[in-house]
């Protein structure tokens, strides 16, 4: 059987062009390569830190992990405080009340499943009176 002079070009320029398209999906090199592995973290809602979004924070603890992936959670939402012009939204670890923010970094963030902030209405449904500001559930790898 003989091929045509033209066939056999089309063939070479179809095995370039293919080669070619195989070098585009190379991975980036250095820091782009972090950027975009940062970008790929899964996020959940803004109430709520899941374990997967915790190692790339960098975070050495509980409260940590906070400040760095969700801040928000930490101001005050409703811009409520008491009568010395500071209230603090409560902290829960495990379910047990941990009490202020600075409970919370005794929680090493390797040991967090998940962080969530309760809105104040929400937290005094289910805890009882005094969160004005909310809670924040912190829940550990037991």
């Amino acid at each position: 059987m003989r091929r045509l002079p033209g066939s056999i070009s089309s063939f070479a320029l179809l095995c370039t062009v293919s080669g070619c398209a195989g070098g585009a999906a190379q991975a980036p090199a250095g820091g782009a390569a972090a950027a975009l592995a940062k970008a790929a973290a899964p996020r959940g809602s803004a109430n709520v830190i899941v374990e997967a979004e915790i190692p790339a924070s960098g975070a050495q603890n509980a409260l940590e992990v906070i400040q760095r992936v969700r801040p928000s959670m930490l101001r005050a939402r409703n811009g409520s405080t008491d009568e010395t012009g500071v209230m603090d939204i409560v902290f829960y670890i495990d379910g047990v009340r941990a009490g202020d923010r600075q409970a919370v970094t005794s929680v090493l963030a390797t040991n967090v499943k998940e962080i969530r902030f309760l809105a104040a209405a929400d937290a005094t449904t289910r805890f009882g009176t005094g969160h004005a500001l909310g809670a924040i559930l912190v829940t550990t790898k037991r």
